[in-house]
């Protein structure tokens, strides 16, 4: 017992306590760029050339870039003073978020996140509405382990990976459920993540 509690021992644990936070994180990162698809899934690239399709996609990808570059910012500015209640704000937030993603999922179930764009300035609204979350997940980024630079880059090759197949996915319906899913599966694990902060 008395070896469990050295110095070694608790740096050792401190080391992998961070190591599975920046684990999480990355995967927080992946399921907010899920956010993209059903925006991406509008853009009819039958009506529109190739430079309107590759700016829709490059704007949706700077939107949730921006987004969480925002909230991140905005977060070094007055996160510092609920410090002390960090693993609640964690709880709360990122819970929050997990519930949204659920609304989000009955919603896209039941066709009512449909979107379809011919003109590029046309998802401009929607592409603001579906990076929300990753903002406020941003502004929660104060309390993790975070590489901004890193996890720019993260969002972005994952934002560009989940969007540019769902332009040229045919069958709409089909699409639609699997997003759904996602979305489900996502927020669930981010309810549990939510659950982990709260006890660490």
């Amino acid at each position: 017992m008395e070896e469990d509690s050295s110095p070694e021992f608790l740096l050792f644990l401190s080391h992998k306590i961070i190591v599975f936070m920046i684990v999480i994180s990355i995967v927080i990162l992946l399921f907010l760029s899920f956010q993209v698809m059903p925006v991406s899934l509008g853009i009819d690239h039958t009506k529109m050339n190739f430079f309107s399709v590759a700016a829709s996609i490059f704007f949706l990808i700077l939107a949730q870039v921006l987004f969480f570059l925002v909230g991140v910012l905005l977060g070094t500015r007055f996160m510092y003073l609920i410090s002390n209640i960090r693993h609640v704000i964690l709880f709360v937030g990122f819970f929050i978020i997990a519930v949204r993603l659920f609304m989000e999922a009955l919603e896209i179930r039941k066709g009512r996140r449909t979107y379809l764009f011919e003109k590029t300035n046309q998802f401009i609204l929607p592409s603001i509405a579906q990076a929300i979350n990753t903002f406020l997940a941003g502004i929660l980024f104060y309390f993790l382990p975070v590489d901004l630079k890193k996890d720019l880059i993260y969002l972005s090759i994952f934002s560009f990976s989940f969007s540019l197949p769902f332009v040229f996915i045919k069958n709409k319906r089909n699409s639609m459920l699997v997003i759904s899913l996602l979305y489900m599966v996502s927020g669930g694990l981010l309810s549990i993540f939510s659950f982990y902060f709260l006890f660490i």
